[in-house]
């Protein structure tokens, strides 16, 4: 076999590589990308805790996309995290209450306050309480 021709065809080999791994786009989310498991919820105004530790509410972070999930249904959300700011905007606004009001939400933009943050834990903190999440 001619040597100029393996060359060539490893080199096409080698770009078609490049080309198709060039196409996905990097999560660059750090410690927050995920899927997180709603542990406890602590209410700011009247200081009671609500564990939920044996209920089914769960945050998966991937690429610029939140999926909340709870006893009340599901919803997408995009978000921006930026320092100790995590932004969070509902991506359909007939979102229910009840699952906005589970993820200490009270509209469908909101801002929480990342208290915490690595590996095994985030904790927000919202205007009306503070979320206590493990990673899942």
């Amino acid at each position: 076999m001619n040597c100029g021709f393996l060359y060539k065809y490893r080199l096409l080999l080698l770009l078609l590589l490049f080309a198709f791994s060039s196409c996905q786009k990097a999560d660059d989310n750090g410690e927050l990308g995920g899927f997180w498991k709603l542990m406890e919820v602590e209410y700011a105004a009247t200081g009671e805790v609500k564990e939920l530790e044996q209920n089914s509410y769960f945050m998966a972070v991937q690429l610029d996309l939140m999926q909340f999930r709870g006893d009340a249904g599901s919803c997408y959300a995009r978000f921006s995290h930026k320092g100790d700011s995590l932004f969070v905007w509902m991506i359909d606004d007939s979102v229910s209450s009840s699952l906005l009001h589970a993820y200490a939400m009270d509209a469908t933009e909101q801002r929480f306050c990342v208290e915490a943050l690595d590996v095994k834990r985030l904790i927000l903190k919202s205007n009306f309480s503070i979320l206590r999440f493990k990673k899942f």
